[in-house]
């Protein structure tokens, strides 16, 4: 007797076709890094963002839905593992922001939702901007969404009202729902009109021009391809260096 052998799910990324994850070879890839910005040293809920809705754990599955897995026990409970930071009924998500003093306008863009397993998801979030200490608000914009969203406002400097200092402004995102719900991929862009591509941050704001770069990445056997030589250009197609949210595929481990 032969014992079946359990196998997971993944995704090609570069093409993007659903195979097993055994089919998948993991190659070096050359590839063109998009010009971008994002001025929010932390894109994802990590010291210094500051939420006061009681905390749920990581349980959303958020814009990274391969990533999110059920865990069962021994005992067959199962729970969500590898999300998102969640957050339990009404609050206010702000904390970090960017001296933007200098500058003549800025976009303020992130991904929004209610957790997963709600069974009345509708979701109304305002953002805007918020003081220091967390208590005045300025509200930019209102958005209701059953789902993932990313949701966004752009103002102009001279805009910014005596109460709220440019040289320290405080983004934020909040909602009045009994619901839980997440946030994440927070960005803040310079002297644009509308939100250009996510630029993930992990401890330092960044600013780059279109440049090319090479990573490593799993295909499958149709994207398989000899890795250019220095004197051939890279790949001529825009590519982001992470990846965009994908349909949901919640598997157990």
């Amino acid at each position: 007797m032969v014992e079946a052998i359990g196998r997971q799910l993944d995704r090609c990324d570069v093409c993007g076709v659903k195979i097993h994850k055994q089919d998948l070879v993991r190659t070096n890839m050359s590839f063109l890094g998009v010009a971008g910005s994002n001025y929010i040293q932390q894109s994802s809920y990590a010291p210094g963002w500051l939420c006061d809705a009681a905390a749920a754990g990581t349980i959303s599955s958020g814009p990274y839905a391969d990533r999110m897995r059920i865990v069962v026990s021994d005992d067959n409970t199962s729970t969500e593992s590898f999300g998102v930071q969640t957050w339990d009924g009404a609050g206010t998500f702000y904390g970090l922001g960017a001296d933007v003093s200098s500058w003549t306008r800025f976009v303020f863009s992130a991904d929004v939702g209610p957790y997963d397993r709600e069974t009345s998801p509708e979701t109304t979030f305002t953002i805007g901007l918020i003081d220091t200490d967390g208590t005045n608000k300025e509200v930019q914009r209102t958005i209701i969404t059953s789902g993932s969203l990313r949701v966004w406002f752009a103002m102009d400097v001279a805009d910014i009202t005596a109460t709220k200092s440019a040289s320290a402004i405080r983004p934020y995102i909040a909602t009045a729902t009994t619901n839980k719900w997440w946030v994440d991929r927070l960005q803040l862009e310079k002297d644009v009109t509308r939100p250009g591509t996510f630029i993930p941050t992990l401890g330092s704001s960044v600013d780059r021009v279109d440049t090319p770069l090479m990573t490593v990445r799993k295909v499958c056997s149709n994207c398989r391809e000899p890795l250019l030589s220095k004197t051939e250009q890279y790949s001529k197609i825009a590519e982001q260096r992470t990846e965009e949210p994908i349909s949901l595929d919640i598997q157990e481990i």
